[in-house]
């Protein structure tokens, strides 16, 4: 049986974690990988800033992981949400160390079934929202320690899956899109890192239709300790991918 890494209780993080000091910013951060990955990051000793849509959810995580967690509510979908969230980011916090694009939804369909407003749900949910929230938390990141973007992908990112059009189309943009900013904000010190799950168990799976062993998927830990690789890297080296496929064989 895989080991769950265990949780301290809340308060319970000191400062003597490897993200001591660090701020780092989490979007889709009440649940499966996002909520993994604060409580990875939160561990190690990170301040935390949760942006979701849902504040309850949100709050609860916050309480449970403990420490100065930040609670900002916005649809990452959407400019003017975006930006009211970080208007309030901005009066807790003047900088953020790192921040983690990892909200996004899925959609199982064949092409053909596939229906406009589909299509535009995920595009903008994986592919848009890295645009509004990255350029939304630029100038915080510009004055961050060691500054690091974490873009969430998926192995689809680069292999092209049938009944999964939209999908597979968003990543490939986001994997485009983060390629340039890796170029261009280089310059400003800020370190960019791709991370493509294979498929992983989280709501998403719920979609397939047809039958699959959860226990051999990747569990979202397991994306959470990769995103920890990436953030504690030394200041001259910087990971640009990882690829993270289950042992059990599941795509």
């Amino acid at each position: 049986m895989r080991r769950q890494p265990s949780n301290p209780k809340p308060g319970s993080r000191g400062t003597k974690g490897k993200l001591a000091g660090r701020i780092v910013a989490v979007t889709g951060a009440n649940r499966g990988i996002g909520r993994a990955i604060v409580e990875a990051v939160a561990r190690e000793g990170a301040r935390v800033v949760l942006i979701g849509r849902d504040r309850r959810a949100l709050e609860r995580v916050a309480r449970q992981i403990g420490g100065e967690a930040i609670v900002a509510v916005a649809d990452v979908t959407r400019h003017a949400s975006v930006a009211r969230a970080f208007r309030e980011i901005r009066r807790k916090t003047k900088r953020l160390d790192a921040l983690v694009n990892n909200a996004g939804v899925f959609i199982f369909k064949p092409f053909t079934r596939t229906t406009p407003k589909d299509w535009d749900s995920v595009i903008a949910a994986n592919l848009t929202s890295l645009f509004v929230v990255t350029q939304a938390a630029l100038p915080l990141l510009r004055r961050g320690r060691r500054p690091n973007l974490v873009n969430i992908l998926s192995v689809s990112a680069r292999v092209a899956f049938e009944r999964c059009s939209a999908y597979t189309a968003s990543k490939f943009g986001a994997m485009g899109l983060t390629r340039v900013l890796r170029k261009e904000l280089r310059p400003m010190g800020i370190r960019v890192t791709a991370i493509l799950p294979g498929s992983t168990n989280t709501r998403m799976a719920d979609e397939f239709d047809f039958p699959v062993d959860r226990e051999k998927l990747l569990q979202p830990h397991d994306v959470a300790e990769a995103v920890l690789n990436a953030l504690l890297q030394p200041p001259r080296a910087s990971i640009e991918e990882i690829h993270l496929m289950s042992s059990g064989g599941s795509f």
